[in-house]
């Protein structure tokens, strides 16, 4: 008999969860910047841009 695949759910939920946690940390950190952004009043670049350069290596420093 094979394994079961009891720990196939498990893991993909762990994973998702841990995607979900991922995405929380860059929200908080894409706001921290825009309020930084706001007080020290730069002007945004535009609706057009999604993120800040530099925010993946950030968020993967922080992992």
């Amino acid at each position: 008999m094979g394994k079961s695949m009891y720990n196939f759910g498990k893991r993909a939920k762990e994973k998702a969860r841990q995607q979900k946690q991922m995405e929380k940390v860059s929200k908080r950190i894409m706001a921290k910047q825009q309020k930084a952004n706001m007080k020290a009043g730069v002007p945004n670049a535009g609706p057009d841009m999604a993120e800040p350069p530099g925010l993946m290596e950030t968020v993967k420093s922080i992992a």
